[in-house]
């Protein structure tokens, strides 16, 4: 145990950490009290969690009149106007857009703008909104809530493929995803594809699902190599057929 560091020691804690938004980790190591450094923290994580990491070392570094974009956390410092006539405008004062996504929200309540109604009652009537959106009938959700915008969304008809209209986002309205698609490894409608929607395949069974998607997944990664090698070669099999 003495001879282990840091960055030996601290790889399985500090995902784990990250993912609960904390940025002051302590060293596994029994024997030692002290914080992990922001460069072995680093050191220890897999992409996805820097990209996390680095957004909750912003978080708390920040004092009150900055926060983060609910759309695309790009951080915004708010800057208060000393003049403020009306109460129209006084509560037009925090309305925000994005410089980085042109998202427009409320800097008060760290919501998407309300025109006309004020933080405690938009608060109240989104609480109400989201009860009855995940109400079912007929069979389906009263409305699904745009993945990227958060605009809730009404299927009167069709196929559960839904284009929002506000930022023509392509989702699917039983899960609530958005559709992606790669060549070769399916898309969101392909039952063992590792993009298709969860209630299509397995839906009881998250586990197996995950696990035959990812098993069909790594196997079509591995033949895909053999198959451009086959290809390549039957190319240039046929070009020197040809020049007989």
């Amino acid at each position: 145990m003495a001879g282990r560091n840091h960055k030996e020691s601290s790889s399985c804690g500090a995902t784990s950490k990250v993912q609960l938004g904390q940025v002051e980790i302590k060293c596994p190591i029994t024997e030692c009290n002290k914080h992990l450094d922001e460069s072995t923290i680093l050191f220890n994580l897999p992409h996805d969690d820097i990209i996390k990491y680095k957004y909750f070392l912003e978080l708390s570094r920040i004092d009150s009149s900055t926060k983060p974009c609910p759309q695309c956390k790009h951080f915004t410092t708010f800057k208060r106007k000393i003049h403020i006539p009306t109460l129209s405008k006084s509560e037009n004062k925090f309305k925000i857009q994005c410089p980085s996504c042109q998202f427009v929200w409320c800097f008060k309540c760290h919501s998407p703008w309300h025109e006309g109604v004020n933080c405690r009652e938009y608060k109240k009537g989104d609480k109400l909104l989201r009860h009855w959106a995940n109400e079912i009938e007929y069979g389906q959700r009263n409305a699904q809530k745009c993945p990227r915008c958060k605009v809730h969304i009404q299927r009167t008809e069709g196929c559960d493929h839904m284009t929002c209209s506000q930022c023509n986002t392509n989702f699917c309205y039983r899960c609530g995803e958005r559709y992606r698609q790669l060549r070769f490894f399916g898309d969101h409608t392909s039952n063992l594809s590792i993009f298709g929607c969860k209630y299509r395949y397995l839906p009881e069974k998250p586990h197996v699902r995950r696990l035959v998607r990812g098993s069909v997944c790594a196997g079509k990664l591995l033949v895909a190599p053999l198959l451009l090698v086959i290809g390549l070669a039957l190319g240039a099999i046929a070009v020197v057929i040809g020049c007989f």
